[in-house]
Formats: structure tokens, sequence, C-alpha cells
């Protein structure tokens, strides 16, 4: 196995559970008794990985090497850009993130401009559902001001700071994660 992917796995199996814990403990989710949350990592690279994670009542995380039966979220992203989300994955623990999750089906792209000209391309699958599908586009620090609430969505896509493209009404279901 390389290196870098041996890496990720370590990541993935020490590091992440660690993190995303820490944020639970830090900032507990009121009113999530009785949850559980899946979401499947693929990690593409040298040789794929693929990681389940567990969140239950949003304050007990459980990794699951090979993945997770039915996950609520599938995610998958190149191997050098898996550091870059841990964060990202933590905010998905909140009830609000819970209930939009658990009821959508389709596939949402993100293309995130990152620093340095290059674009991090994410894809979140919602229940296994590959259709509807849709894209959002805008730079880092525009799109993650507006999923932790700091930019109004609407507004960032009426003054052009982001764009959409593909099933309007899929997007419009997942405003209340996204927006």
């Amino acid at each position: 196995m390389p290196e870098a992917t041996m890496e990720i796995q370590e990541y993935l199996e020490t590091y992440v559970p660690e993190l995303v814990g820490g944020y639970l403990a830090e900032k507990p989710v009121p009113g999530m008794e009785g949850t559980v949350f899946t979401v499947e990592v693929t990690v593409k690279g040298d040789k794929s990985l693929v990681f389940g994670i567990t969140i239950e009542d949003a304050c007990k995380i459980k990794l699951h090497p090979g993945g997770v039966e039915n996950p609520m979220v599938s995610v998958t992203i190149p191997e050098d850009l898996m550091r870059n989300i841990t964060r990202q994955v933590s905010a998905f623990t909140g009830r609000k993130m819970y209930d939009g999750a658990s009821g959508a089906k389709g596939s949402l792209d993100i293309e995130m401009s990152m620093p340095g000209d290059w674009v991090m391309p994410l894809n979140i699958t919602f229940n296994g559902a590959a259709e509807p599908k849709a894209t959002i586009r805008g730079d880092a620090e525009t799109l993650t001001r507006v999923m932790t609430g700091e930019l109004n969505g609407p507004q960032t896509f009426i003054e052009g700071k982001i764009k959409m493209d593909g099933d309007m009404m899929f997007l419009m279901s997942l405003s209340s994660m996204l927006f």
C-alpha cells in the first residue's frame, strides 16, 4: 500500500473520529437523542479507501472500515483533499442537517475554488439516489460562509458569488442544510 494511502487510512481511523468527537463534545446538540446519522466516505487515490462513519445522538462517533450499509450521505473525494473536509463532516451533526439529509434523495456536486487556482470536487449522494442531480460552484470562503450561515445563500446566488445548475427543485429541497 502506498505511503500516502496508509497516511490517509491512519488519518481516517484515528484523527477524524477524535476531531469530530471533540467538536461534538465542545458543542453538544440538543434534541438529537435517538438519531443515527451515517456517512460513507470514498477516498480516491492510488488505492481507493471506503470508510463509514456513524454518529449516534450527535455525540457518539464510530468508524467502519469498508463502509456502512445504506448510508444517508455518500461522499467521494480525492485522496489529497481528505484533510480539508473534516470540519465539514462535523457540521452534519445538528438537527437541521440530520432532518435535511434523512429526507433528501439525489446527488449534489460541489465545485469549490481553492486558493492557488484549483478546484476541490466534492460529490454528495443523499440516501443512495443518483438522481436528481445538481451542481453548486463558488470559492471556498464564500461556500463555507454560506454553509455555516454567515452569508445568506440566496443573496450570494443573486450577487453571482455562487452558481447553481441542474435540478432546481432538488437544490431547493437542500436549502435547509445548505443555506
